[in-house]
C-alpha cells in the first residue's frame, strides 16, 4: 500500500478507535477516556515516525469538531431552572473563584510561579470541559442532579475562564502600551459572539424551515453554521467558543418545537463525537519534564479537591445535600479542546510560554483521567439508566 497522507490519517484513526473499543470491552474503561487515550497514543506514534508524520493531526478540525459539540453543550442548557433558582449562578461563581484561588495560591506560595503566570494558570484551569461531561452523560444516559448540575457548572465555568483569560491578556498588553481597545475587549467578546450567535441560529432555522431537515441532513446544516462561527469569529475579535455556545442557548430558547433536538441521535453526530476525543488526545503534548509533572499533579488535585469542597459547601443554599454537591465537583473534572483553545492563546505571549506549559500539562492529566472521574461520580449517585450501567 502506497504511503500517502491521507492513507496514514485513515489508518490512524482506524487504530485510534481498534484501540478505545478494545479497551472498553476488556477493561471496561468508559468510552470517553478510552478515545483520548488511543488519540495520545496515536498522537505519540505520529511524533516518532516519519510516515505518520507526514500528515499532521489538524488542529482545525479539533476546533471545528468543538464547535459543532458546543452547539449541543448551549442547547442543553436550562435556562428556565436558573430563573427559578438563582443561587445555581452563585453556586457556579463560587465554585470557580475558589478553584481559581486555590490554584493560584498553591502555584505561588509552594512552587514560586511568577504571579502573572500562576493567574493565566489558574484561569484557564479553574474551567471543566461541558463536552466531556455532556459525552458521558450521554453514554451512560444520565438523568438527575449531579449529570444536570455539573453540565451547567462546567458550560458556565467556560465562559468565565475565555472572558477572565481575555481580561488578563488585556490587561498583559496594556501594561506594555496603553490600549483602550485591548481593555474593552472582553464586553466586546461577550456582546459580539451573542449577536454572532443569534445571526447562526437565525440561518439554522430559516435552513430547517425551507429543507424540513430532521436527523442527519439536519446534523448537516448545523455543522455547516458553527463552521462558518468558526471561520468568521476570530478575524471579527470575536470568541468562537462563546459564539456557538450562545448559538445552541439562542436555538434551544426558540425552537418552541423541539425538532433541532433530534440532531442528537444522528449517527452523524456519534461519529463527530468519537472523532473529537481522538483528536483531542493526538493533541496532548506528552510531559517531558519530571518538574513540570510534579506542579500539574499538585495543580490537578488542589483543582479537585476546590471543586469539591466548594460544590459540597454551596449545595444547600441551592437545594442539594452536601454529598451530592461533591459528587457534582468530582463529576466536573474533565479538561479538554477549551482548555487547548486558551493554552494556546496564552501561548502567542512569548514570555507566557511557561504558562501554557503548566496549563498544558494540567489538561493531559485531567482529559485522560477527568471523564474517568465523572463516570465514578454518576454512577455514585445513581444517575446512570442505560442498560449496562
Amino acid at each position: 500500500m502506497l504511503v500517502t497522507p491521507l492513507a496514514v490519517t485513515a489508518l490512524l484513526f482506524f487504530a485510534a478507535l481498534l484501540v478505545a473499543e478494545a479497551a472498553v470491552r476488556l477493561l471496561r474503561v468508559p468510552r470517553i477516556a478510552a478515545l483520548v487515550v488511543a488519540g495520545a497514543l496515536i498522537g505519540a506514534l505520529r511524533r516518532s515516525g516519519e510516515a505518520a508524520a507526514l500528515t499532521p493531526m489538524p488542529s482545525v478540525l479539533l476546533e471545528a469538531l468543538a464547535m459543532v459539540l458546543l452547539f449541543e453543550v448551549g442547547q442543553r442548557m436550562p435556562l428556565g431552572w436558573l430563573r427559578r433558582n438563582p443561587w445555581l449562578v452563585a453556586a457556579s461563581l463560587g465554585e470557580s473563584a475558589v478553584t481559581f484561588i486555590a490554584i493560584y495560591a498553591v502555584l505561588a506560595l509552594i512552587f514560586a510561579i511568577p504571579l502573572v503566570d500562576c493567574a493565566f494558570v489558574a484561569a484557564i484551569a479553574m474551567t471543566a470541559s461541558p463536552i466531556v461531561v455532556m459525552s458521558v452523560t450521554k453514554d451512560l444516559r444520565a438523568r438527575g442532579q449531579v449529570a444536570e448540575r455539573s453540565l451547567l457548572y462546567s458550560t458556565l465555568s467556560s465562559v468565565y475562564a475565555v472572558l477572565l483569560v481575555q481580561l488578563f491578556l488585556a490587561g498583559y498588553r496594556a501594561a506594555a502600551h496603553v490600549d483602550i481597545t485591548s481593555v474593552v475587549q472582553p464586553v466586546y467578546q461577550l456582546a459580539g459572539s451573542f449577536l454572532l450567535g443569534a445571526l447562526a441560529a437565525a440561518a439554522l432555522r430559516l435552513y430547517a424551515m425551507i429543507t424540513r431537515a430532521r436527523g442527519a441532513l439536519l446534523t448537516i446544516g448545523i455543522i455547516c453554521c458553527c463552521v462558518l462561527l468558526y471561520a468568521d469569529a476570530p478575524p471579527l475579535g470575536l470568541s468562537p467558543i462563546l459564539s456557538a455556545l450562545f448559538f445552541g442557548l439562542i436555538v434551544r430558547g426558540t425552537d418552541r418545537t423541539h425538532s433541532v433536538l433530534s440532531h442528537e441521535t444522528s449517527e452523524i453526530g456519534a461519529v463527530l463525537t468519537f472523532a473529537y476525543f481522538i483528536l483531542v488526545g493526538a493533541s496532548l503534548a506528552w510531559l517531558d519534564s519530571w518538574t513540570l509533572a510534579g506542579i500539574a499533579v499538585a495543580v490537578a488535585a488542589i483543582r479537585l479537591a476546590a471543586k469539591i469542597g466548594a460544590n459540597a459547601a454551596f449545595a444547600s443554599p441551592s437545594a442539594l445535600s452536601p454529598a451530592k454537591g461533591a459528587l457534582v465537583g468530582i463529576a466536573a473534572a474533565p479538561l479538554s479542546s477549551l482548555a487547548l483553545m486558551l493554552t494556546a492563546s496564552v501561548a502567542q505571549q512569548p514570555e507566557l510560554r511557561h504558562a501554557a506549559e503548566i496549563s498544558g500539562a494540567v489538561v493531559l492529566l485531567m482529559a485522560i483521567f477527568g471523564p474517568v472521574l465523572t463516570e465514578l461520580a454518576l454512577r455514585r449517585a445513581g444517575e446512570p439508566t442505560r442498560g449496562e450501567a
